[in-house]
């Protein structure tokens, strides 16, 4: 279905009137019909009379008033001239003789902007503006007190723009007054066409003769913050006359709690303000438009007691007045949801006694810099403050029924607290909806956001996040949503690149706004919630392909350069790289590869899924082979297993014969790791006869080698040595060093492992030789621990122990955890001293504990039986190894 067209907005003049008392009860039907008949005929004489022929307008009747629009041809200035004396004429001559309840008086509301026409009337702002003017209560009373047949209330603009050029309009008869009805605060100005006119010194409708309290009421189910209520009362405390003004800055991301907060800690400490408390919302982040400073000024001027012809119409003047008012005052002003520094910066006290509290989605950075003022940035709740919103809410007994759900509801709501409200509320209000069933809800990323929605703007996470998105910059604003396509918890600077050229500029502004966190140097991330309304705005967006497509290639680009930092002479580089250029992260060494794949790891596992589902398969399985070394290295062996299940679905699902053999070996040796030989074996005879199939050389040998791993852990040594004897046969002929050292090490290995080490030592020493020309560092350590394993064997410990302590030192410069811990296992079986070989062991034991790998349990009772067999000095854990 395509867009609804709407017709586009005009500018017209909106006119207002309304019969006083018409639901009077002493009116019946038939008065009712006398009246509404006589408004009519009263209106098309005055605008007649007045040069507005009545055919020239458009109105709505409104039951006991109307709605009158006026095009552009007719002079405003007519209706505030010759309008209002024609319309008390009209209503004199009209009321001459009839009974009281047919009489009629009248309130009449003027302003002017764009309106949209549609199949049944008129709709906008500016016709909303007049009928909030129209029924405001200062309006109403104003007109009843006057006792004259008709009161109009123009709007500030329709005053300043019409009404204050005409020599005819009679602009000193009209009065200033702030106007407060739902969610309009403006001023306007009141004139009584005849009856007695409102006093010069009648004091303003909102002016205060006692101190002004206008702090909402704070939430009862108020939880945590402790330590910023300490923070405030303290920055309360502390200051000086000396110091100026205490102005405090509360920021933080939609939700997250800032006005519980500043409402909480004023109510706390009102009572240290004996001239009272200003409080105003200020809407910077709002379904309706931003409350103008000037305009709040006024407000806060008329509280003050100054009557409104007395205010200046500057706003510095307003400013400069106001500050004056508070300049021996010890009053506490809230300034609430501010848009920006320049918002609130005419509102701020000047004066030492008085304190200004600030909340904002933004830093307010510059009011940090000018004005010296302190700033309280507040983070999602805690786990047990977020814990006790909840229960504040839900029925305790149900909570404690479900300890598991109410947990995971925490985390589902981000320990946001307006999203933990939300559901809280939800749960609360609806008894048969168990935990588990709104757990549901909340797990679905296309539901989420619905589920947190109680019906009103304010209590719908999607309505309030749109409120700080809709204010953000065309750059920030496409950056947002690209970040709905990422599926990791984080990511770094280069890869917000990837999605946008201008990332530095977006981000700033998004960390400004709260929209996504900078968590450490270069480290960003949006919390859940966050992430699921910029995945709903990334889903329509016609740009999203080509972003998945951008996000991928740099992720495969840079895990690629990781790993050849890692591990520069894996086979398959050429065939694995194809095109594009590398260091897109800037990566130099080794130890950048291994920082880059720590912090990323978790994305390159989702993304390997994430790949094949855009349809990018062939980036799915290579990312797969690019993570093998680093996972293997710091023994995450589930990750490893489950990213090479999803690498091979993935080449699978492209087609890609070279890729499942590939993927089918890497994961063959990835769950051969943790015991699963059969799966292991049966994929590895799948991966070779593809590997045959495509006249796969270099694969063919590689398969073999891992055929050799993984049947020597299973103890076949015969079957493994044939595989190892294999790969040489295929590479003995070629110029290969890299393959000669890797056939040569695998042969030694297993025929070590058959106690035929007079044959395997110069194999051994051989392949050692190889690899120490080419600078491979692993294949010198795994060479190392065999040639260790011959030397013990023959006879020679402190041979072994030589090689051991080399093969460990190098593990522990790539990194290797799981072999590092193999190699301490060794030397604790050839080291005399047994304080030597405890150190050794307790270093094994806490990597096996770290990478969760089942030979703990075995080293864990080799180190008990040795300390007690052993007079050794009990050293506390992860003390310094000697090996």
């Amino acid at each position: 279905m395509g867009l609804v067209a709407f017709p586009a907005a005009v500018h017209r003049t909106v006119l207002v009137v309304d019969v006083s008392a018409f639901g009077d009860r002493r009116r019946t039907n038939l008065h009712q019909l006398a009246v509404r008949r006589g408004l009519y005929d009263v209106l098309e004489r005055a605008f007649d009379g007045a040069g507005v022929p009545w055919t020239e307008r458009d109105h709505e009747d409104r039951g006991d008033g109307v709605l009158v629009i006026l095009p552009p041809t007719v002079a405003k200035s007519a209706l505030v001239e010759a309008l209002p004396t024609r319309l008390v004429t009209a209503l004199r001559e009209y009321n001459t003789g009839r009974p009281s309840e047919e009489a009629i008086r009248l309130r009449l509301a003027l302003h002017a902007g764009e309106i949209h026409y549609d199949d049944h009337g008129v709709v906008g702002r500016a016709v909303n503006h007049a009928f909030r003017l129209l029924d405001a209560p200062v309006f109403t009373a104003a007109h009843a007190r006057s006792g004259g047949l008709l009161s109009m209330i123009t709007s500030a603009w329709f005053f300043d723009e019409v009404v204050w050029h005409s020599v005819k309009a009679a602009r000193d008869t009209y009065s200033r007054v702030q106007v407060t009805a739902k969610e309009t605060e403006a001023i306007a100005w009141i004139r009584h066409v005849d009856g007695e006119p409102v006093p010069a010194d009648e004091p303003p409708p909102l002016a205060r003769s006692t101190a002004p309290h206008q702090l909402p009421p704070s939430t009862r189910q108020f939880v945590g913050r402790d330590a910023e209520l300490v923070r405030l009362t303290e920055l309360l405390t502390r200051r000086e006359p000396a110091t100026g003004t205490v102005i405090v800055t509360i920021d933080g991301t939609a939700g997250i709690g800032k006005t519980a907060l500043a409402l909480e800690w004023a109510h706390r400490v009102r009572d240290r303000f004996p001239d009272g408390e200003l409080h105003i919302n200020l809407r910077g982040f709002d379904e309706q438009d931003p409350l103008d400073s000037s305009q709040v000024l006024d407000s806060f001027l008329q509280t003050l007691g100054v009557h409104p012809q007395a205010i200046p119409a500057g706003q510095d003047a307003k400013s400069a007045l106001y500050r004056s008012m508070l300049s021996e005052r010890r009053l506490l002003v809230v300034l609430d949801n501010a848009r920006s520094s320049d918002h609130v910066r005419p509102l701020l006290p000047a004066s030492p006694t008085c304190v200004a509290v600030v909340t904002s989605r933004n830093r307010l950075d510059s009011l940090l810099v000018r004005e010296g003022a302190h700033r309280i940035a507040l983070d999602v709740l805690s786990d047990e403050a977020a814990l006790a919103l909840i229960a504040e809410r839900i029925d305790h007994a149900r909570l404690e029924e479900d300890p598991r759900s109410t947990a995971e509801l925490v985390r589902r709501c981000a320990h946001l607290p307006l999203a933990l409200s939300v559901a809280a509320a939800r749960a609360a209000n609806q008894p048969a909806l168990s935990l588990r069933g709104l757990l549901k809800e909340l797990h679905d990323e296309r539901r989420r956001l619905d589920a947190l929605d109680l019906g009103e703007p304010d209590l719908n996470l999607r309505a309030v996040f749109s409120w700080s998105y809709s204010v953000l910059s065309p750059v920030a604003a496409r950056l947002f949503r690209l970040l709905g396509i990422h599926p990791g918890a984080d990511i770094g600077l280069a890869a917000c690149r990837s999605l946008s050229d201008d990332a530095p500029i977006a981000l700033r502004e998004l960390t400004s706004a709260h929209l996504v966190a900078e968590y450490r140097p270069s480290r960003f991330r949006l919390h859940d919630l966050l992430r699921a309304y910029a995945a709903e705005l990334a889903a329509t967006d016609p740009e999203r392909p080509a972003a998945v497509a951008r996000l991928v290639d740099h992720y495969l680009i840079t895990a690629l350069d990781a790993e050849r930092h890692l591990l520069p002479h894996r086979y398959g580089r050429d065939m694995i790289v194809g095109e594009g250029p590398l260091g897109e992260a800037g990566l130099v060494d080794a130890d950048d590869a291994m920082i880059w794949f720590t912090d990323e790891h978790p994305t390159l596992l989702a993304l390997v899924g994430f790949a094949a589902g855009n349809g990018l398969t062939g980036h799915a399985w290579r990312l797969g082979w690019a993570c093998t070394t680093f996972l293997r290295r710091t023994g995450r062996w589930s990750e490893r297993a489950a990213v090479q299940r999803a690498a091979l679905a993935a080449a699978i699902q492209g087609g890609d014969r070279l890729g499942e053999a590939t993927s089918r070996r890497n994961l063959a040796t990835a769950i051969a790791r943790v015991g699963e030989i059969d799966e292991a074996v049966q994929l590895l005879d799948q991966a070779m006869e593809l590997h045959e199939e495509l006249g796969d050389e270099v694969g063919m040998f590689k398969n073999h080698l891992a055929c050799m791993r993984v049947l020597g852990a299973r103890g076949g040594q015969v079957e493994a040595l044939r595989h190892a004897e294999k790969a040489w046969s295929l590479v003995r002929d070629r110029p290969d060093r890299l393959a000669h050292a890797d056939a040569l090490a695998a042969m030694a290995d297993q025929l070590s492992a058959l106690h035929r080490d007079d044959e395997a030592l110069p194999l051994c020493t051989r392949a050692f030789e190889l690899y120490t020309a080419i600078g491979h560092l692993e294949g010198q350590a795994n060479v190392l621990l065999v040639l260790g394993d011959i030397e013990r064997a023959l006879g020679r410990p402190a041979q072994a122990v030589e090689h051991y302590r080399n093969s460990h030192a190098l593990d522990r410069r790539l990194g290797d955890r799981y072999w590092g811990a193999i190699s301490a296992e060794r030397l604790a079986e050839v080291y005399p001293d047994d304080g030597d070989r405890v150190d050794a062991l307790r270093e094994a034991l806490a990597t096996y504990r770290e990478i969760r790998h089942p030979a703990a349990e075995r080293v864990e009772a080799r180190l008990a039986a040795l300390m007690t067999s052993a007079d050794v000095t009990r050293a506390p854990e992860g003390g310094t190894p000697t090996c």
